[in-house]
């Protein structure tokens, strides 16, 4: 490789994103609503996919982009159900606002330590060149 990046910036932060939303997302959507328990529900596979991605973006781009990005995929993600199912029934999500908060939590703790892992490589590896 000649040392350019293959992604631009945006592109790598619109990627990492919409990656770890689908990813994420996906196997909670799934989950029948009287089973979904915020924050239990995103545990497992969603957590390594968003941490993965704060990692790969903190390596690449800086912890503040790494943060803001990946901690705002898990509230994303509840949005999105919350908006659908709302549509559907109206009654059934009245307490978005509260996992809302706790989804944020779980984004910013998983994010944050994703972050800290991809900075704490960045300084590893660039250091040895």
């Amino acid at each position: 490789m000649d040392g350019k990046a293959i992604l631009s910036p945006s592109t790598l932060t619109f990627s990492v994103f919409l990656c770890s939303f689908f990813l994420a997302g996906i196997p909670f959507w799934q989950i029948p609503y009287s089973q979904v328990t915020v924050p239990n529900s995103f545990f497992g596979f969603g957590v390594v996919v968003v941490f993965s991605g704060a990692a790969v973006l903190a390596y690449r781009l800086g912890v503040a982009r790494a943060l803001l990005v990946a901690a705002s995929v898990f509230p994303a993600i509840l949005m999105a159900r919350v908006l659908v199912e709302g549509f559907m029934d109206p009654t059934r999500h009245n307490l978005w606002p509260l996992a809302l908060v706790i989804a944020m939590v779980l984004g910013l703790v998983v994010a944050g330590s994703g972050a800290a892992a991809g900075w704490l490589a960045g300084r590893l590896f660039r250091a040895a060149e």
